[in-house]
C-alpha cells in the first residue's frame, strides 16, 4: 500500500529532485501513514499545493466524554522566562590543518535499489546499508590515519568515504576504544555543517546500550549524521599526551542514502524549485491554527543495519513539567535499543510561513545523539523513548488524553512528515475501532474495551509513507491533547477517503507509557 508519487519535474532545475524522489519510491514507499497498493498515482508536489481549508473548516470539536483527570497538560517552552540570555553555541568546525593529506576510502557506484511494495506498519525507507571491508576492523582503520599536530600538543586525522551516487551518507562507527578528551567529527562537503560526538557520550551511548541488553561490537556501535552527498568525512581528535595506539575505532559498515534530507527539504540553495515530495491534498501546517501542535513533532531518521528510514514522533510532557525529553512513536519504527540508538531528530522542519516554499523555518535544527527504548509494545504500535540530547528551543512538550471518550465521531487532528517532507496536518474524525497486526491486516469492528487502534477518517488532508509515528490529537476545551499515533491506513491524495489506524494512547498509557509520565 505504497504512495507513489510520479509527477514529472517542471523544469530542468528539477531533473535532479525527480531522480531522487523516484530513487526513494523504487527503493520502498511504504504504506506506514496511509495510501493503497495499486490504487494509483499522488495528485501532485506539495510545491504546488491545492487550496488552503479555512479556519472555520479545520476546527475541531470537542470530546463529549473526557475524564477530567485523565490529562497531562502541554508545556510550551516558548513561554518559560529565562534568569538570562543563552549565548549563542560555537558551531562545530574541522581541526584539520590546512591542505591536510586525507585517506579516501571508495566503494564505487552502488546497485539500482530494488522495487519493494510493503504491508502496513512499515516505515519508509531512504537508504541501504553498505559494507566497508577497508575499515571493518580498528587495524585496518588505522593503516589509513595521517596524524596532524595541532598547536595545542593534540593531532588529528580524517578518512574520507565515498559510495557512488549516493545522496547522503551515514557512518557506523565502532568505538572499542576511546580515549577520554577525543572528539569525533562528521561532515560532508567543506561547506557542509560539522557535527561532533565526543568520547563521553560514545561511553554513555554505550552503557545504554549494553543495559538494553547488547554486548561486544552491537554495544560499541555508534552512527554519525547524515551528510549530503556521495562522500562523508570522519574526523579525529586526540588530546595533547594521547598516543595514537590507544584508538581503537573502525567504520565496517555506512548507510547509503538514495535521498538526503536536505534534498527533502529543499534546503539546498542550489535547487529550490520543488519542496519535498508529499502530495498536493496535504495541507501546511503554517496555513493552520495547529502550528503550536507542529512544535512538539519531529521528522525522524534512523538505521537498522545499515538500512535508513523515515518517520514521525512527538515529545511529551510529564506530569511534573520536568522537560524530560520523552518522545512517542510507533513501534513498527523503533522497537529496539539498537535502532533507538542510531536515532536523528528533525526539529521545526517545517516551512517557513503558508505556503511559503521553497522557504524552510530559520529554526530548523537536526539532533543526533540517538535515545533510549523506554517502552514498546506491538499491539499498540508504540514506543517511548528517552532522547540522549536535549531539544532545541522553543519546542513543545505535548499534553496528552489518557482517558475514555475517544471514539466514533472525536474530531482529530494529526501531525507528520509524509513522503520525510516539511510537516502537514490533516483534520478529520474517529471512524470506529480496530486491531491491526501481521501483513495488511486491521480488522475493523471492534468494540472499545477490546480494540488497540483508532479508525480514522480525513476531511482535509491525508497522511503517507514517513507519517508513521505522528501524532494524533484531540480537542478538551480549548487545547489539544495526543491521544493516539500512526500505524498506517489506505488515505492517500488519491484516495483521501480512505481509513487510516492509530494506536489508542489509552492502551499504552495503561499498559507501561504511564509509569514513565506520571513518575
Amino acid at each position: 500500500m505504497p504512495h507513489i508519487d510520479t509527477c514529472q519535474a517542471r523544469t530542468p532545475r528539477q531533473a535532479l529532485r525527480a531522480a531522487a524522489a523516484a530513487l526513494a519510491v523504487a527503493l520502498t514507499l511504504a504504506a506506514c501513514g496511509g495510501g493503497a497498493t495499486g490504487t494509483g498515482t499522488s495528485t501532485g508536489s506539495s510545491s504546488n499545493p491545492g487550496p488552503v481549508p479555512t479556519a472555520a473548516q479545520l476546527t475541531l470539536l470537542p470530546l463529549s466524554a473526557a475524564a477530567p483527570g485523565d490529562f497531562i497538560a502541554p508545556l510550551d517552552t516558548a513561554s518559560l522566562q529565562r534568569s538570562a540570555v543563552a549565548k549563542a553555541k560555537a558551531q562545530p568546525v574541522s581541526r584539520l590543518p590546512a591542505g591536510a593529506s586525507v585517506a579516501h576510502v571508495a566503494l564505487g557506484q552502488a546497485p539500482a535499489p530494488k522495487s519493494t511494495r510493503a504491508g502496513l506498519g512499515v516505515p519508509l525507507q531512504i537508504g541501504r546499508g553498505r559494507d566497508v571491508l577497508a575499515t571493518a576492523t580498528p587495524a585496518g582503520l588505522a593503516g589509513l590515519w595521517r596524524w596532524h599536530g595541532l598547536p595545542d600538543g593534540g593531532q588529528v586525522a580524517a578518512v574520507r568515504f565515498e559510495t557512488g551516487g549516493a545522496q547522503g551518507v551515514r557512518l557506523g562507527v565502532l568505538a572499542r576504544d576511546v580515549p577520554d578528551g577525543t572528539v569525533l567529527r562528521f561532515y560532508g562537503d567543506a561547506a557542509g555543517p560539522v557535527v561532533e560526538m565526543n568520547a563521553a557520550e560514545l561511553a554513555a551511548l554505550r552503557e545504554v546500550n549494553q543495559r538494553a541488553g547488547l554486548d561486544g561490537d552491537a554495544a560499541a556501535t555508534a552512527w554519525g549524521p547524515d551528510t549530503d552527498g556521495a562522500v562523508s568525512t570522519l574526523e579525529v581528535q586526540l588530546p595533547a599526551g594521547v598516543s595514537v595506539d590507544r584508538l581503537q575505532l573502525a567504520v565496517p559498515r555506512l548507510s547509503h542514502l538514495d535521498l538526503s534530507v536536505a534534498q527533502a527539504a529543499d534546503i539546498s540553495p542550489k535547487d529550490t524549485a520543488e519542496l519535498g515530495a508529499a502530495g498536493n491534498c496535504n495541507v501546511d501546517v503554517m496555513c493552520t491554527p495547529y502550528q503550536t501542535e507542529g512544535r512538539a513533532v519531529a521528522k525522524m531518521v534512523f538505521s537498522t543495519l545499515g538500512d535508513t528510514y523515515l518517520c514521525s514522533g512527538t515529545l511529551l510532557n510529564d506530569t511534573r513539567g520536568s522537560q524530560t525529553p520523552y518522545f512517542l512513536t510507533a513501534a513498527h519504527c523503533v522497537a529496539d535499543q539498537q535502532t533507538a540508538s542510531t536515532l536523528i531528530t528533525y526539529w521545526f522542519f517545517r516551512a517557513a510561513g503558508c505556503n511559503s516554499s521553497p522557504r524552510v523555518d530559520a529554526a530548523y535544527s537536526a539532533l543526533a545523539g540517538g535515545a533510549q527504548l523506554l517502552y514498546t509494545r506491538a499491539a499498540f504500535d508504540a514506543t517511548l523513548l528517552r532522547l540522549n540530547r536535549p531539544p532545541p528551543d522553543n519546542v513543545v512538550y505535548a499534553g496528552s488524553y489518557f482517558g475514555p471518550g475517544v471514539g466514533p465521531g472525536t474530531d482529530v487532528l494529526a501531525a507528520h512528515h509524509p513522503s520525510g517532507d516539511l510537516q502537514k496536518i490533516s483534520v478529520g474524525s474517529v471512524s470506529g475501532y480496530a486491531n491491526c497486526g501481521g501483513s495488511d491486516a486491521c480488522v475493523s469492528g471492534a468494540t472499545e474495551a477490546s480494540a488497540a487502534m483508532l479508525q480514522v477518517r480525513w476531511r482535509h488532508g491525508v497522511t503517507e509513507g514517513g507519517s508513521s509515528g505522528g501524532a494524533l490529537f484531540a480537542r478538551s476545551g480549548n487545547t489539544r491533547y495526543l491521544v493516539g499515533q500512526l500505524y498506517g491506513g489506505a488515505a492517500s491524495c488519491f484516495n483521501p477517503g480512505g481509513t487510516d489506524y492509530f494506536g489508542r494512547f489509552q492502551r499504552s498509557f495503561a499498559d507501561g507509557i504511564g509509569r514513565w509520565l506520571t513518575r
